[in-house]
């Protein structure tokens, strides 16, 4: 009987520790623990037994300090827990969907707060009215998922019913915007594949989702291939995706007109060159530069009507007219980047309609953009170019097997 005694006083010991360990780590969620001076700080707790009672919700637009005496910290209190944490915080920076976790004892008594922002996880602990501060990095799990599929419709939707998440569709459309244009070269029974990964926390957040291969295929697009290596995407053959000159100078439009030797003007009654390419869009929609470049006029020019030259280098200029407006500060002299606004699409000039006549010269030759063979931005060669071909090998023997179960439903 006296062994039966001492075992259950060791055994009641060992639970109620184990109790008020179990509930800090808890507090935190699901797969998440406490720093080790909390565990201490629970363990070596020689007062009666507690419950622990946690508020858990993101700041909004509420301050911390105000939250704390929300959930019943005295205002000195709160003024201390506050500024014990801004030593390891910056407290004005903190996001409204910053998640905190407050814990108390059934009496009130301050036990710890937790604070997720972004990456790092910040911990206040409360012992005898002294409150210590400390972070650390959460630590994220990578998964990778595959999605591949027949166009339908169009891309958004026929990637989405394939469980593609809208970030990875935009990123898909981003990375071949320089050599697809998903506004005019898609038709339906077009295939699309991609491969990415997601980092999360423990509690399962996604954190970041990155494409690391992507395939595009269609009779218009031929068949384009996207890899991820060292930062960029490269095709299929090591050059990268990455065009000196984007593939149109504006979305959310129609080609009205294309380029022609003979065309009959709808105003001047009677043929002429038509040097360019119209795209007919709403008055208003941003108008964006090809290309990095030197705006060597911005006025007005004519037929023309409101017009921006860019000169790209030695070899390539472009013009933007009929604009309703310039973008500040496009003005002669400025420079300009790739995909930067620097006007909107209106009927200045000798135009029917509001458009943009879009136009290229190559060495002071007027080309015809839908068909110019866009120069690269940079190539893979040597030791990197093989690196890159074993790295595209593996993407494609990942690839291949879902475009072969494409039309078998979602294939993540």
């Amino acid at each position: 009987m006296p062994i039966i005694k001492s075992f259950f006083r060791r055994w009641r010991s060992v639970l109620r520790r184990t109790l008020l360990y179990g509930a800090a780590v808890l507090s935190i969620g699901a797969g998440l623990r406490v720093h080790s001076y909390l565990s201490r700080q629970a363990v070596e707790s020689d007062g009666p037994y507690e419950s622990i009672v946690v508020h858990a919700s993101t700041l909004g637009q509420t301050r911390l300090y105000d939250i704390l005496l929300e959930t019943g910290s005295s205002p000195e209190e709160a003024s201390l827990i506050s500024r014990a944490l801004s030593k390891v915080a910056k407290v004005r920076r903190l996001l409204p969907n910053d998640r905190y976790h407050i814990a108390r004892s059934t009496s009130g008594r301050f036990h710890h707060l937790t604070l997720s922002s972004g990456l790092t996880r910040y911990v206040v602990a409360g012992r005898d009215g002294k409150f210590r501060a400390s972070s650390r990095q959460i630590p994220l799990s990578t998964y990778r998922h595959r999605g591949a599929g027949t166009l339908k419709d169009n891309l958004w939707l026929s990637m989405e019913a394939e469980g593609v998440p809208p970030e990875v569709i935009a990123g898909f459309s981003d990375v071949f915007r320089w050599t697809v244009d998903f506004l005019t070269e898609p038709r339906q029974g077009d295939h699309f594949a991609v491969l990415w990964t997601e980092r999360r926390t423990p509690g399962g957040r996604v954190m970041s989702r990155t494409i690391l291969s992507a395939l595009y295929d269609g009779p218009e697009t031929g068949r384009r291939t996207a890899v991820l290596f060292g930062g960029e995407y490269y095709d299929a053959d090591g050059e990268s995706l990455k065009r000196m000159f984007l593939r149109a100078p504006l979305q959310f439009r129609i080609i009205s007109s294309h380029f022609s030797r003979q065309r009959f003007h709808p105003i001047l009654k009677r043929s002429r060159h038509h040097d360019g390419t119209d795209y007919a869009a709403p008055r208003g929609t941003p108008v964006v530069s090809v290309a990095n470049g030197t705006v060597v006029f911005a006025g007005r020019d004519g037929g023309y009507g409101n017009v921006v030259r860019v000169r790209h280098d030695g070899v390539y200029s472009t013009r933007y007219a009929h604009l309703s407006r310039f973008a500040k500060p496009v003005r002669k002299g400025s420079s300009v980047k790739q995909g930067q606004a620097i006007g909107f699409v209106g009927s200045t000039g000798l135009a029917t309609g509001p458009h943009l006549h879009f136009e290229i010269e190559k060495n002071g030759r007027p080309e015809n953009f839908l068909k110019l063979d866009l120069p690269f931005a940079r190539s893979l060669a040597g030791n990197r170019l093989r690196e890159f071909r074993r790295l595209r090998d593996r993407r494609q023997a990942e690839i291949d097997p879902l475009l072969a179960s494409v039309g078998s439903g979602p294939s993540r």
